[in-house]
C-alpha cells in the first residue's frame, strides 16, 4: 500500500505540472475564481456580523493576504515552481540589446560562429527536403512517379510503356497516369539554323496532372496522339524567344525538329521546363502493348482524392508484374525479376535515390552528424564567450542575487541574451545563404548548364521554423551552461570583490582543440585541394595529353527510325554504323585533326559499373556480387588515342563478333593480384546468384592497357574492362577529336560536318577533355572548401575566446601588475605571467595537429614523390601550423599585450580590482 500511495502522489504531482504547463490559461481562471470564491463567503459572514458591506469587503481583503503570495503557493503545489520562475520579461531583451553594444567585437565573433553553424547544421535537412518538394503546379502535392527499384544494384530501372498500359489499366489508387521520356533533337527554324535542344514526349495528361495551362494557345488534344495525326508541338518560352523572337503570330507555324516539320500549337510560360529543363515537347504516341517497338518511358501518376502514397504503394505492391515485353532480351529477364515497383516523389525518379530519400543513405546520417558537430563545437566556442562577457558582470549579478533573484531566474535572464544572439545568428546566417544561393551559379558548379526546375532550394516554412528551434537549443547549450557554472558558486562573495573568474580545464580544452582541428583541418584541405588541381597526378592518370582532345557527344533519337520508312530496330544501327564511319573519316580529313576515338565514355569521364566474376575464382551463394567500371569501345578506341598495349593484343575489327575484352593495369594488380591476364575469363552476371539467369557468357582477356582516367585522383584504383562494340552499337557516343590547334576552335566545325553527315544526329556540349571533371573531383574540391570554412569558423572563435579571456584577465589583474611592476618585475616577466597558459595552449594545440597536416600532405601529395616527400611534408605543415599560430596568437594577444604594457605602478596601485 506505501509504494501505490507513492505511485498516486506521483502521478497526481504529474497532471498537475501537466496541466499547470499546457493549460496555463485554465488554472489562472480556477485559482482567480476560488480566491474570489474565498472572498465573497468571509466577506457575507462578516456582513452577518453587523459590517457594512463594503467594511466587510476591505476586511476578507487584509485577511486574506495578497493573491500573488497564495499564487506562487499554489503553483509550488503543483511542482511548477521553477517554470514560473523561468519567466521571460522585455526588460531582459532590452538587457541583451545594451550588452550587443557594450560587448561588440565579442558579440560578433559569437553571431559569426552560430551564423556558420546554424545553416550548417540545417543544410543535409533542406536539402532532402527540397529534392522530395512536390512539382510546381502541384498545389495539392498529388503527383507521384512510379518506378522498378533494382535493390541489387540500388538502381533505378527501365519501366517500359508496356508496364505503364497495365498499371493504367489495373491501378485504382490512382486518379490518372502519365507518360513521359526526355529527348534531344536538332531543331532548325524557318532559316534553316540547326542546334540541339532537350524535348520530351509526353502523353494525353501530363499536362493536366501537373496543372500546366500554356500562355498561347493550347497543349495537346485527343487527337494529336492518334496514329497518322498531324505533327504538333508545344515550345517553351526560350525556345519562342530564341527562334520565333517572342513573335504573337506564332501559333501555326512550323518548327523542323529532326528530319520532320511540327505546326507549333502552344507556347508555355517562362520557367516551364518539364521534366528537368525540356524546351519543347511532342505527343507520346504509344505502341501496341507487346509490339516489336517498346519504348522505355517514365511513369508519374496523380493520387485518387483521399488516397495516400502509402496506401497507393500497397496497391503497386499486390499487383504482378507486368509480363516481359518482346523487346527485353533473355539477360534482361533475371533482372526484372527481382525488381520493385515503387510509388516516390518525383525528384527521387530523377535523381536515382531509393525510397526513403536522400535521409535514407548511410552517407546523408554520417554527413548529418558531422554538420551537427560543427554546430556544437560553435556552440562550445560561444560558450566561452558567453562565459567571458558573462564573468564582467559578476558584481551585478551578485547584488541582484543579494536583493532576492533566484538563480533560476539569472539563468533565464542569460539565456534570453544569449537566445538573442543566436536569433540574430539564424537569421544573418539563413538569410546569407538564401541570398547566396539566388547570386551563385550552382549549376556551373556542379558541372551543369542548370539545375532542374523543379529543385527550388529557397527557404521554405520548414527551413525558418528549424533555423528557430536550433537557435533555441544553441542558446540553451551556450548560455545556460555556462550560466550554471557562473551562478553555482557563491556568487554573493563577488560583493565582496575577494574573489576572481578562472577559465577552467574545459575551456582550455575546447581552446586546444580548435587549434588542433585547425591544423589539420588546413592540412587536409590545402592537400585534398592541391591533389586534385595537380595537373601532373591528372595527366598521370588520364594517360592522354587531355588538353589537346575535344570530348563531343553524339546520338541518334530513338524514333528516328520512323523518319525513314518505319523499319525494324537494326535499321538503326546501321543508319547510326553509317553516320558513325562517315563522320569519323570526315573529321580525320580536316587539318589539325589527327585520329578520332569512339566510345561510350572517355577517359576522365565517369565509367559505369556493373557485377562481375572471374573464370576459376568461386563465390559463395551468398557473398555479394564485386562490381567493376567497364567502357564500350570502337575497335580503333586505343589506337586513336595512343595508347600502347603493355600486353597482349589490340582489338581487331573481327573482335565484334567474338567476346573478347582487354582490361587495365590497376585490374591486374588488384583483381588478379599481378598475375598474368592473357587467356583468363571474366563475366557479367545479372542477378545475386551464379546460375543460368545471368548472362553467362564468358568474355576471353586479349591485352593490356595503362591507367585511362577511369578514376583520376587515385590511377591505382581505377580498374576497368573495355569491351569492343560494332560500328552503330554504342549510342550516345562519345568522341574523342585529337587536335594540333586549340580544341574548341573546332566545336562549330563539328557540329557542321554532323549536320552534313545526317540531320538527325544530335550534338551535345562539346568541352576540353581536360575540363572534363568526375564526382569524385567534386567531392573532394567541396570536402576542402568545407574544411577551409571550418578552419575559417574555428581561428575566429579562437582568436577571439583566447582574446575575451586574455582582456578578463589582465582586467581582473590590474593591481597584481601594477603590484609585480613596483616590485621590479620586468615587462617581459610580466608578460609571460599573464599569458604564459595561453601561448601553452596554442603551442599544444598546433603541436596534436602537426601530425595530422603532415599525414595529410604526404597521403595526398608526396607518396608518389619519392625520396624527400616525408620532411617536403612535414615542412608544408609546419608552415601551415606556424601561419595558423601567428594568426590566433596576434589575433588574440596584440591588443592585451598593449594593455599589459601601458598600465603603470602607481596607477595600478590606486585601482579598485
Amino acid at each position: 500500500m506505501p509504494e501505490w500511495a507513492s505511485v498516486s502522489r506521483l502521478l497526481a504531482r504529474a497532471r498537475s505540472m501537466y496541466r499547470g504547463l499546457w493549460h496555463h490559461a485554465e488554472v489562472e481562471r480556477e485559482l482567480r475564481e476560488e480566491f474570489e470564491h474565498h472572498l465573497a463567503e468571509r466577506s457575507d459572514a462578516l456582513v452577518r456580523e453587523g459590517l457594512a458591506p463594503e467594511a466587510a469587503a476591505a476586511q476578507a481583503r487584509r485577511e486574506f493576504g495578497h493573491q500573488r503570495t497564495h499564487r506562487v503557493h499554489a503553483r509550488e503545489a503543483m511542482g511548477l515552481a521553477p517554470v514560473a520562475q523561468l519567466r521571460f520579461t522585455w526588460l531582459d531583451v532590452k538587457v541583451g540589446v545594451r550588452l550587443l553594444r557594450k560587448h561588440p567585437m565579442l558579440n560578433l565573433a559569437a553571431i559569426f560562429a552560430l551564423a556558420v553553424g546554424i545553416p550548417v547544421g540545417l543544410a543535409p535537412s533542406h536539402l532532402a527536403r527540397a529534392l522530395e518538394a512536390p512539382l510546381p503546379g502541384d498545389t495539392e502535392n498529388q503527383v507521384r512517379a512510379i518506378r522498378y527499384w533494382d535493390p541489387l544494384s540500388s538502381r533505378v530501372a527501365p519501366t517500359w510503356d508496356g508496364d505503364f498500359t497495365v498499371w493504367a489499366q489495373a491501378l485504382r489508387s490512382f486518379s490518372s497516369l502519365g507518360a513521359f521520356r526526355a529527348l534531344s533533337y536538332n531543331v532548325a527554324s524557318a532559316d534553316e539554323r540547326a542546334a540541339p535542344f532537350a524535348g520530351a514526349q509526353l502523353s494525353a495528361s501530363v499536362f493536366q496532372m501537373i496543372e500546366a495551362r500554356p500562355l498561347l494557345g493550347r497543349v495537346f488534344d485527343p487527337g494529336d496522339f492518334a496514329a497518322g495525326a498531324p505533327d504538333v508541338v508545344v515550345i517553351g518560352h526560350g525556345l519562342w524567344s530564341s527562334r520565333f523572337g517572342q513573335s504573337p503570330d506564332v501559333l501555326g507555324r512550323s518548327l523542323r525538329i529532326g528530319r520532320t516539320l511540327h505546326v507549333v500549337v502552344g507556347v508555355m510560360p517562362e520557367g516551364f521546363a518539364f521534366p528537368t529543363n525540356e524546351a519543347f515537347w511532342l505527343p507520346l504516341r504509344l505502341a501496341a502493348t507487346g509490339g516489336p517497338d517498346q519504348q522505355r518511358v517514365q511513369v508519374i501518376g496523380q493520387l485518387a482524392d483521399g488516397v495516400s502514397a502509402q496506401q497507393a504503394q500497397a496497391e503497386l505492391s499486390s499487383q504482378a508484374l507486368p509480363p516481359l515485353i518482346s523487346t527485353t532480351s533473355a539477360s534482361e529477364a533475371g533482372e526484372r525479376a527481382r525488381l520493385r515497383a515503387e510509388v516516390v516523389p518525383f525528384g527521387l525518379l530523377y535523381l536515382g535515390l531509393p525510397a526513403g530519400g536522400l535521409a535514407s543513405l548511410p552517407e546523408f546520417r554520417v554527413v548529418q552528424v558531422l554538420m551537427f558537430v560543427l554546430l556544437l563545437v560553435a556552440c562550445g566556442n560561444v560558450a566561452m564567450l558567453v562565459f567571458a562577457r558573462t564573468a564582467t558582470r559578476l558584481r551585478e549579478l551578485a547584488v541582484r542575487t543579494a536583493l532576492g533573484a533566484s538563480r533560476t531566474r539569472i539563468v533565464s535572464q542569460i539565456f534570453v541574451e544569449t537566445l538573442l544572439l543566436a536569433v540574430i545568428a539564424a537569421s544573418v546566417g539563413v538569410l546569407g545563404v538564401d541570398w547566396a544561393l539566388d547570386h551563385v551559379n550552382l549549376a556551373g558548379l556542379a558541372g551543369e548548364t542548370a539545375l532542374p526546375y523543379w529543385l527550388s532550394l529557397d527557404l521554405t516554412r520548414e527551413t525558418a521554423l528549424s533555423a528557430i528551434a536550433l537557435a533555441a537549443v544553441s542558446a540553451t547549450v551556450a548560455g545556460v551552461m555556462p550560466a550554471i557554472a557562473i551562478t553555482g558558486r557563491a556568487i554573493t562573495q563577488n560583493i565582496r570583490g575577494g574573489s576572481r573568474v578562472r577559465f577552467g580545464r574545459l575551456t582550455g580544452a575546447l581552446l586546444v582543440t580548435d587549434i588542433a582541428v585547425s591544423v589539420g583541418a588546413v592540412g587536409m584541405a590545402f592537400a585534398a585541394s592541391a591533389h586534385a588541381t595537380d595537373l601532373q597526378v591528372a595527366n598521370r592518370a588520364t594517360g592522354i595529353p587531355a588538353a589537346e582532345y575535344l570530348a563531343v557527344e553524339f546520338r541518334l533519337p530513338e524514333d528516328a527510325r520512323n523518319s525513314a520508312d518505319g523499319a525494324a530496330p537494326d535499321r538503326l544501327r546501321v543508319r547510326l554504323a553509317a553516320d558513325q564511319r562517315e563522320l569519323v573519316a570526315a573529321l580525320e580529313r580536316e587539318p589539325g585533326v589527327r585520329r578520332v576515338a569512339v566510345g561510350d565514355v572517355l577517359p576522365r569521364m565517369e565509367h559505369r559499373s556493373r557485377p562481375y566474376e572471374m573464370d576459376g575464382v568461386d563465390r559463395a551463394p551468398d557473398a555479394p556480387l564485386r562490381w567493376i567500371r567497364h567502357a564500350q569501345v570502337d575497335v580503333s578506341f586505343f589506337a586513336a588515342l595512343g595508347t600502347p598495349i603493355l600486353n597482349g593484343r589490340d582489338f581487331a575489327r573481327t573482335d565484334t563478333s567474338s567476346r573478347v575484352a582487354i582490361v587495365n593495369t590497376a585490374f591486374v594488380e588488384h583483381v588478379l593480384l599481378g598475375s598474368d591476364p592473357i587467356g583468363r575469363r571474366v563475366r557479367f552476371p545479372t542477378t545475386s546468384g551464379t546460375g543460368s539467369a545471368g548472362n553467362t557468357e564468358w568474355y576471353e582477356i586479349v591485352g593490356v592497357v595503362g591507367p585511362l582516367g577511369v578514376n583520376v585522383l587515385n590511377a591505382d584504383r581505377g580498374e576497368a574492362v573495355y569491351l569492343p562494340a560494332a560500328l552503330g552499337a554504342i549510342n550516345p557516343m562519345q568522341l574523342a577529336v585529337h587536335s594540333v590547334v586549340p580544341p574548341a576552335s573546332l566545336t562549330g566545325r563539328v557540329r557542321e560536318l554532323a549536320m552534313a553527315v545526317d540531320p538527325d544526329l544530335v550534338m551535345g556540349r562539346a568541352t576540353v577533355l581536360s575540363d572534363v571533371r568526375q564526382g569524385d573531383w567534386y567531392l573532394v574540391m567541396g570536402i576542402a572548401a568545407g574544411l577551409m570554412v571550418l578552419v575559417g569558423v574555428l581561428i575566429a572563435l579562437a582568436t577571439s575566446a583566447l582574446y575575451a579571456m586574455l582582456s578578463l584577465s589582465v582586467s581582473e589583474r590590474t593591481r597584481e601588475i601594477g603590484i609585480r611592476a613596483a616590485l621590479g618585475a620586468s615587462r617581459r616577466a610580466l608578460l609571460v605571467t599573464i599569458m604564459k597558459r595561453s601561448l601553452v595552449q596554442i603551442g599544444l594545440g598546433a603541436v596534436i595537429g602537426l601530425p595530422i597536416a603532415a599525414r595529410s600532405v604526404f597521403e595526398l601529395t608526396g607518396a608518389s614523390n619519392g625520396a624527400g616527400s616525408v620532411s617536403q611534408s612535414m615542412a608544408v605543415a609546419l608552415g601551415l601550423s606556424a601561419g595558423i599560430v601567428l594568426l590566433v596568437g596576434l589575433g588574440s594577444c596584440l591588443v592585451p599585450t598593449r594593455r599589459i604594457l601601458a598600465i603603470q605602478a602607481s596607477e595600478a596601485m590606486r585601482a579598485d580590482s
